[in-house]
């Protein structure tokens, strides 16, 4: 029997964000495209399908993974995350920080590095020393929306009353942090990508985040 509770909601969705927070951040191993070829996350993908507005994507992120063997697949997307979101493609790339398209000379570690530095502080999160990143990096503002959703799973299971201010707290992340930049850098990858699995990629988390903000919202509304 299908779980719909607030908890197993809220832990779904932490572990889809965790999922594209990885996605972002690094190729995929050949174990990671194996899975997606034939394990757990070729199910995953095919959920995500079922999603309005996520089809077309999933169907070209499906087509580059059908290239060919998973070692093959895991070199092809090792090269394009490189020239995407490394730098490798100079000024052929789609930068994964949002102050790139927030500032007006579309450098790093501009306002929103600071906005999105004040944001982990607020929340009491706090970067890995591994991670040598900005904090406006793509994938870790995916992976704040990961901490508040499990954060979420924690307090409905001690039976909470802050279930509601939590999730207004999220909407307000994605609606003033994600969605603020997210669409242009969409567009950015579905402009470079010709293989087309990092532009479904993308198209398929703005899906997904806009989804999730119409799902906070109607929930909040719904709690009023």
């Amino acid at each position: 029997m299908f779980d719909a509770s607030p908890r197993q909601i809220a832990a779904d969705r932490a572990a889809l964000y965790h999922w594209f927070a990885l996605a972002f951040f690094a190729p995929p191993t050949l174990e990671q495209v194996q899975d997606m070829q034939q394990g757990k996350a070729a199910h995953l993908l095919q959920a995500l399908a079922a999603n309005p507005g996520a089809d077309i994507g999933i169907q070209a992120m499906r087509e580059q993974l059908a290239t060919g063997s998973a070692a093959h697949v895991a070199g092809q997307l090792g090269a394009a995350h490189a020239r995407l979101f490394a730098g490798a493609g100079g000024f052929e790339a789609a930068s994964p920080y949002r102050s790139v398209y927030s500032s007006e000379r579309g450098l790093l570690c501009q306002q929103a590095t600071a906005e999105m530095e004040r944001v982990l502080r607020q929340h009491r999160l706090r970067l890995e020393t591994s991670v040598c990143e900005p904090s406006d990096h793509l994938s870790i503002q995916l992976e704040v929306m990961a901490q508040l959703a499990l954060r979420l799973t924690e307090a409905a299971d001690k039976g909470s009353t802050r279930l509601r201010q939590m999730e207004d707290e999220q909407a307000d992340f994605l609606s003033g942090q994600l969605l603020a930049w997210l669409p242009d850098f969409c567009l950015r990858v579905l402009d470079l990508d010709a293989q087309g699995y990092y532009a479904g990629l993308a198209s398929v988390l703005l899906c997904v985040v806009q989804q999730d903000l119409d799902f906070l919202s109607g929930s909040r509304a719904e709690l009023a």
